[in-house]
Parts: C-alpha cells; sequence; structure tokens
C-alpha cells in the first residue's frame, strides 16, 4: 500500500484525495455488515429449502409424496437444463452482495489532521463523526477472531464525552498501528502544548512482536507476514527494553479467576442444590416427599441458567485477561490482553481520572490485588459498568500494583504501600459510632488528601474501605470536578458525614462514608482548597506553554 504525506506532516497508509481523506481496507464492509447479510441469506434459504423442492418436484411421479428431496431436486434441474440458471442466480447473489460492499467502501473514508481525526461512512444515510485531538482520551485496537485471521484491525477513538468515539474499521494490522502511533503523537502534542510539525518524528513500534516484546524477523513471504501479524502482542519494545512490563502469568489468572467472588458464588450454589437435591432423593426413598426431581432436583433445575450465566462470566474474564500485558510507552501507557479476539487500549499520560486496586478475601493470602481506572470517553456500559473494558491489571501482586499506579499516575508512589495492606497511617478513620453503618469495615475506613512538598500538582485523594474485598481508591486533584458533604438519614442520627469527590462517570467510586461530621467537615475544607490551588496552578501552566 503506498504512502504520501499530508498536511500534518503524517506518513499515513493509502493515498489521500484533494481534501485529505483516506478509504479504509477493501475488506472493512464485509467484516461490518457483509457477513451478517450472507448468514441471514443462508438462514432463509435453509428455512425454505423444503419448500423450494416441493415447488419443483410437486408433480415427479418418483417422489415421496413429501416435496422430495435434494438429489430429487438435482436431478430435476438437470433434466429441464435449469443449472445453469440455478448457477446464474447463485452468482448473481454473490455479485450484488460484492456490488453493495464496494459502494459501501467507496463512501468509507477516515482523514487524521493536524487537529482532529475524523470518519465518514453511510451511503442513503451519512454520517460524520470528529474527534478533537485534544479531547482524546485513549485510542484502542480491537481485533475479532475473524478480524486476526484476515489480518485486520478496527481502531477505536475515545474523546472526552459519554460514548464519543470515531471508529476506523478496519485496516490492516499494520496499517492501524502505524495510524495509531501517529494520532498519539498529534494528541500528546496538543497536550503539552508542542508545535505539530515537531511532534511528528519516526514512528516506531509498528512491527509485529512477539510475547516478550522482540520484533519478529522480516516475513519472508506473504504467509509469514500474516501469521506474525495473527499473533502480535502489540508490546512496544522501548517498553520490553527498558523492562517495564507489567505481566499476568497464565497460572496467576487461573487462581485469581478460581479464588474470585464469582467462582466462589457459583460454586456454593452448586453445593447448595447439589446438596438439596441429595436430600430430597434420600427421604423420597424412604417415602418422604417426591424424590429427586420433586423435592430437591427442582432446586437444581432452577439454578442451573444461572449457574450457566456465571460460568460465562468467568470464561469471559480469562479470554479478556490471556496474556495481559502493561507497557509505558513514549506518549501512553499501553494495556493488551486476549484469547480470541484481542484489545489494546493506549491512554495518553494525563487522562486517567481515577484508579482503584481492590483485593477479595480469598485472594489475601496471596497479597493479590485487582486494579481498574476510571477514563473519560467510556460510556456507562463500557466503562461505568463493565468489570474487565477499564481493568488495568487483572490479578497481580503488591509490587505491580504500585508499578501501575505509578505508572498510569506519576507521583503517587509515597505511601502506597501503607494505603494498601499497611495501618494507614495519616488517613482520617471513620467516627465513635460507625460500626452501625460500615459493620466490618470500620476498621480499614479512612480519608487522606496527599500533597507531595515537591510536587504539590501531584496532590491526590485516597479513599480505603472495605473488610470482605478491600480497595484503596486514589484520584488525581487536579482531575476533581465538584465535591459533597451530605448526611443521609442514618449518618445525621449518629453524627456522621459522608464526603464524595466526583469525577468523570466510571467504575471508581470516591465516596468515604461514615465520618465524624467534624472531621468530615475539616476534609472537605481542606479538599476545597487544595482543588482550587491546584487546579488555578494547573490552567496557568497550560496558559504560559
Amino acid at each position: 500500500m503506498t504512502h504520501e504525506v499530508n498536511d500534518a506532516g503524517l506518513d499515513l497508509p493509502g493515498t489521500p484525495n484533494a481534501e485529505g481523506w483516506r478509504r479504509l481496507h477493501p475488506l472493512s464492509p464485509v467484516l461490518r455488515g457483509g457477513i451478517f447479510f450472507l448468514v441471514i441469506v443462508g438462514v432463509v434459504i435453509a428455512n425454505l429449502r423444503d419448500v423450494i423442492v416441493g415447488i419443483f418436484v410437486a408433480g415427479n411421479d418418483e417422489g415421496d409424496g413429501e416435496g422430495g428431496n435434494i438429489i430429487d431436486l438435482f436431478e430435476f434441474l438437470v433434466e429441464e437444463g435449469l443449472v445453469w440458471l440455478v448457477v446464474a442466480g447463485v452468482l448473481g447473489i454473490i455479485l450484488f452482495v460484492v456490488l453493495l460492499s464496494w459502494v459501501a467502501w467507496r463512501f468509507q473514508t477516515y482523514r487524521v489532521s493536524a487537529d482532529t481525526v475524523e470518519a465518514r461512512s453511510g451511503v442513503l444515510f451519512r454520517q460524520h463523526r470528529r474527534a478533537p485531538l485534544d479531547r482524546i482520551q485513549s485510542v484502542n485496537l480491537q481485533r475479532s477472531l475473524l478480524a486476526r485471521i484476515v489480518g485486520l484491525t478496527k481502531i477505536e477513538v475515545l474523546t472526552g464525552g459519554q460514548g464519543g468515539k470515531v471508529e476506523l474499521a478496519y485496516l490492516g494490522h499494520r496499517d492501524a498501528k502505524t495510524v495509531r502511533e501517529q494520532i498519539l503523537q498529534l494528541a500528546a502534542a496538543r497536550r503539552e502544548g508542542r508545535d505539530i510539525a515537531d511532534a511528528v518524528e519516526e514512528i516506531t513500534g509498528t512491527a509485529p512482536v512477539s510475547y516478550d516484546g522482540s520484533a519478529y524477523a522480516e516475513a519472508t513471504d506473504a504467509f509469514t507476514g500474516r501469521a506474525q501479524d495473527f499473533v502480535d502482542f502489540d508490546v512496544d519494545p522501548e517498553a520490553a527494553a527498558s523492562q517495564s512490563l507489567v505481566r499476568v502469568p497464565v497460572g496467576r489468572l487461573v487462581g485469581g479467576i478460581a479464588l474470585s467472588w464469582e467462582t466462589v458464588f457459583t460454586a456454593a450454589l452448586l453445593l447448595v442444590a447439589l446438596f438439596w437435591g441429595v436430600i430430597g432423593t434420600i427421604l423420597g426413598a424412604v417415602g418422604v416427599g417426591d424424590g429427586f426431581f420433586g423435592s430437591g432436583g427442582a432446586a437444581l433445575l432452577t439454578l442451573i441458567p444461572l449457574v450457566l450465566v456465571m460460568i460465562a462470566v468467568i470464561f469471559g474474564q480469562f479470554n479478556k485477561g490471556f496474556n495481559f500485558t502493561l507497557s509505558r510507552g513514549k506518549d501512553a501507557v499501553r494495556v493488551g490482553a486476549g484469547l480470541t479476539s484481542t484489545v489494546t487500549d493506549s491512554i495518553p499520560f494525563g487522562r486517567i481520572h481515577a484508579i482503584e486496586a481492590r483485593q477479595p478475601l480469598f485472594w489475601r493470602p496471596f497479597g493479590w490485588w485487582r486494579v481498574r481506572v476510571t477514563v473519560a470517553g467510556h460510556s456507562v456500559m463500557q466503562g461505568g459498568q463493565s468489570a474487565t473494558q477499564n481493568l488495568v491489571l487483572p490479578v497481580g501482586p503488591e509490587d505491580d500494583v504500585i508499578r501501575v499506579i505509578e505508572t498510569l499516575v506519576p507521583g503517587t508512589v509515597a505511601g502506597l504501600r501503607d494505603g494498601l495492606s499497611g495501618p494507614g497511617d495519616g488517613y482520617i478513620g471513620a467516627g465513635p459510632r460507625s460500626g452501625w453503618v460500615l459493620w466490618f469495615g470500620k476498621a480499614r475506613a479512612g480519608v487522606r488528601i496527599d500533597v507531595p512538598e515537591l510536587d504539590p500538582a501531584n496532590a491526590t485523594l485516597r479513599i480505603r474501605r472495605g473488610y470482605l474485598t478491600r480497595s484503596l481508591s486514589i484520584m488525581p486533584v487536579v482531575r476533581a470536578q465538584s465535591i459533597q458533604l451530605r448526611r443521609p438519614m442514618v449518618h445525621y442520627w449518629l453524627g456522621l458525614a459522608s464526603i464524595q469527590a466526583h469525577t468523570v462517570m466510571g467504575p471508581v467510586n470516591l465516596e468515604r462514608r461514615g465520618l465524624a461530621l467534624a472531621d468530615a467537615r475539616r476534609v472537605f475544607d481542606e479538599l476545597e482548597r487544595t482543588i482550587l490551588e491546584v487546579q488555578r496552578n494547573d490552567q496557568s501552566g497550560r496558559q504560559t506553554r
């Protein structure tokens, strides 16, 4: 595929038109909708087969009176000289699908300029989506199993608005990596106030790499190149060389899933149902009740759909956590994982709004934690409620957790270990009567505003909570949108209050309940002053750049 340089100095795949628009891969319409159309046609033909056969062979004396079969239909078509007509009809359908795909492809274009990433699609109903560079929150590469087989990759550019994204579906895998690197370079230049012309440098890391981050040898033929693209782990070679990778071994992933609350809950349901079924069978054998299906078996049958759903959730966790890697690139943090389908999420530095480390009860003896983040641009379904979409560490020891948090939110390493598993020195604990609302979580509850002396701009709000599932939530103060002190009815009766910080919608909860009223007011005032000072300095710094 040829390359040309557009007005922004970008070396992108494809030949642009006069306005800089480039076309996606010719197979894009097939993956987006053509295959679905073919499946529908196949289902219709399969369901109408007997009707079609009956129309042609109803008067055939050799038929079986039930419309004949495929062999009878073929013999009838040969005798009547209709085989070529059927072949022409099939070819006509194929040509029609190809024509529709070609027309759709002609109207699918994208453009990356010095200001925006844009995509246009649609024939009868046109769609034009635009993502300003300074609003880009992350750039994802997504490859379903079918896309990996044919060597294509979808780029998903997420912006600050809820549900705001631009999709480039699809490009060749290596071309998609090239486009992503260019977008990240431009977005970083915009965010740092650098000149766009100086930001575009030689692209690195676009070649396929193995699991250890080393680049494959140059492919000698098309088949080898396609195989390399299929198994590409999309790890930044510079990150591999600097040992800035965080990986999750398969054994640890399986152990973490086996000891997660989802698996424990599923196993408990099965044990209860089996126990109840056995009791019912015994009672039925001695003449009490109606046996397994009457007394206890019905409970098992009732739980089967729920168990199947839980098994699907557990397998989804394994599928999306397989071969997990996190690496620190030049302009972004890169998170990649996947077994059948793969997803690589590239998050530009400074776009993390909140981060949380969680430790379920049965992970505690192994010292394992799970880390997830809130990033602007993910919708409620994608980011706010998903258990895996915002995951940046499925399961890892405390050392990996500290490395991940420090990579995503620089300047927060001080006091992390104490906040995760230590006594929580410097945290304001729960109120004297908070046991009525926090139960066993009272001992761990705490909130702290951490302001580094050498770099106040990296001030963070930190919240500890939980007993059955421990957690430590961290929010860079510069990302706060508002704060709230509230007193629900029970808190009011007990002389308590709750402090909550608001940022973009996401899975990380930034509320500390059960504080004594005086402590809550003091935290609220201190947090307000810190937010105003940090954000004022941040805004001044942006204006001077």
